[in-house]
């Protein structure tokens, strides 16, 4: 084999790695362009507003009502406010399950359970 093909195989190795290397730079950047852009999406969710209030507009995804003032996360909360607050988001779920449960087993002329029917 003559000397000056090992420069063109080392040329070619040289220039493919240079390529590959491109490639998987042109993808990070791809994707921290696409995380920071949710990033930027999920701030401008998050973002407290001193006078802002929820509306109907708004995204709800059922952790408070519409007329609920602005957000306050539990970490500034009193314990006691934090179980409370548990305590009825619970059995607030608990209740909607349960009346689900009734409903779908009524539809399909399914007999109840007893532990559902709070009258008896």
């Amino acid at each position: 084999m003559p000397w000056w093909s090992w420069i063109v195989i080392w040329v070619a190795l040289l220039a493919l790695t240079a390529l590959f290397i491109l490639f998987l730079g042109f993808r990070v950047f791809r994707g921290a362009m696409s995380t920071l852009h949710e990033f930027e999406g999920a701030a401008d969710r998050l973002q407290v507003n001193s006078g802002r209030t929820m509306t109907d507009n708004d995204d709800n995804d059922g952790h408070g009502d519409a007329g609920e003032s602005a957000f306050s996360p539990a970490v500034f909360s009193t314990p006691e406010a934090v179980r409370t607050a548990n305590a009825l988001a619970r059995t607030g779920r608990l209740g909607r399950r349960r009346a689900t449960r009734v409903r779908l087993r009524a539809e399909r002329n399914q007999p109840q359970l007893l532990r559902d029917m709070p009258h008896l």
